[in-house]
């Protein structure tokens, strides 16, 4: 539900302002949650973290992959969903040391402890910058044009890349705010009335799909089950696999958000999630014929680390930033908000589906999901757009039909050599700093 409003905020407030809204959010669900004496008070807390989530997943994604280079892009935004997997690793931890805690302090002290990462990213929202995008789509292009030189010009104002890209970026957000919407609706119906809009919305909808039916809620939120049906019963074995596979499966993330600007996006989620079918092959081998045995069972939990391993270097890094990619500047926070709707629908049915799965067909649930992940890698091969080494804004051109071939060279079309004028710039400076660092030192 957070996801129908979600967007609107980051469009209004800012890419810092989404983060700011969904981090007092969670300080708000923290005190609920640590104070909560009624399961309706809990159940409330609850509901707010999800609003917060929504918030976040608008925001974060569209904010890392406005920041960042073209040639970086992947890898910074790659790590927004790899550093979900680092809170996995302290909140596992904190949750088995709370276990230890006598009373209802065992479950408060958890509620408390979310408080801390909302604290520290309020803190450091005031040391980082705003999207530049955003910033020229409001009319402080002089704050546009810093934040351009310092992440993509290494400090030079006159780097052909940046004159280049600001011009870009501020013909495209002049074309989409004189066709600007009235109202959600418009942008509702503007949304799935253009074919490239459409073409989004498949790979939005399929992609949220995808993410959650992978296999990934079996291993993770279902780990103990998937134990249980291997014969490994053992709490504190249990707890020590889940632990261990986090830390395995944030390693292998931080590797394939190094890999993602060489291979490309396409090719990763493809290879990822034949990986993981191979791997829910064996393990329903496996569990049908040698949990019995000392040496099957390790097999499995063998099994439960190699899946984490392919989803966690391709799903992980990818599956938010590739939806933030696709989208065009108008349409970003709001169609990020658009895949939270659907990556959380999928999870929802996925919370009563694997239970029941496990439970009545036990190890023949893991061949459906090889099925369907073979079905998967196909939709993804043979429809998805590469978007590797492209600017947002050639991303967007590759959405109207232009061949990848024939797309203009962004330095050459928005003459990148040629210094930016005061013109461009806008009247008023509004920080002296960034007027500076326009004017740039080379007044020639």
């Amino acid at each position: 539900m957070g996801g129908l409003f979600a967007g609107s905020v980051v469009d209004k407030f800012g890419r810092k302002g989404g983060i700011l809204a969904s981090s007092c959010i969670v300080l708000v669900s923290c005190i609920l949650h640590s104070t909560a004496t009624t399961k309706e008070q809990f159940f409330v807390a609850r509901v707010l973290v999800g609003f917060a989530k929504a918030l976040d997943i608008s925001a974060v994604p569209t904010y890392l992959v406005e920041l960042a280079p073209p040639s970086k892009r992947g890898f910074v935004a790659g790590l927004y969903w790899t550093c979900w997997l680092l809170g996995a690793i302290i909140s596992s931890a904190v949750g088995y040391g709370a276990r230890s805690i006598a009373g209802n302090w065992s479950w408060r002290l958890i509620c408390l402890c979310m408080s801390g990462p909302a604290s520290l990213c309020i803190l450091l929202l005031a040391f980082i910058p705003e999207s530049p995008r955003w910033l020229i789509s409001k009319g402080r292009e002089r704050e546009g044009l810093a934040v351009l030189t310092r992440f993509h010009g290494g400090g030079d104002p006159n780097h052909p890349l940046v004159t280049a890209q600001f011009r870009e970026i501020k013909e495209t957000i002049s074309y989409e705010q004189q066709n600007k919407f009235e109202s959600y609706r418009a942008w509702w119906k503007t949304f799935v009335g253009l074919k490239s809009n459409r073409y989004r919305a498949f790979i939005l909808v399929s992609l949220g799909i995808f993410e959650q039916t992978i296999g990934s809620s079996i291993i993770t939120y279902y780990l103990s089950s998937v134990l249980n049906l291997a014969g490994v019963t053992s709490e504190k074995s249990q707890f020590a696999i889940n632990l261990g596979q986090n830390c395995v499966a944030f390693t292998s993330a931080l590797v394939g958000i190094c890999l993602i600007d060489k291979l490309g996006r396409v090719k990763m989620l493809v290879g990822g999630t034949i990986f993981c079918a191979a791997v829910l092959a064996c393990m329903a081998g496996l569990t049908a014929q040698q949990t019995d045995t000392a040496a099957g069972r390790n097999a499995i939990i063998a099994m439960v680390f190699l899946f984490q391993m392919g989803y966690a270097s391709t799903w992980t890094p990818l599956s938010f930033s590739y939806c933030a990619e696709v989208l065009n500047f108008t349409i970003r926070a709001k169609g990020m908000a658009f895949y939270n709707i659907f990556t959380s629908s999928a999870g929802f049915i996925n919370q009563y589906v694997i239970p029941i799965g496990l439970a009545n067909i036990g190890w023949r649930f893991y061949i459906v999901g090889v099925c369907w992940n073979l079905f998967a890698a196909t939709v993804i091969a043979f429809t998805y757009l590469e978007t590797k080494g492209l600017s947002l804004e050639q991303i967007d051109k590759r959405f109207e039909g232009v061949p990848r071939d024939q797309l203009e060279d962004i330095i050459e079309t928005y003459n990148g050599v040629k210094p930016i004028s005061e013109a461009e710039l806008g009247k008023i400076a509004i920080d002296p700093v960034a007027t500076e660092i326009s004017e740039g030192p080379n007044k020639n």
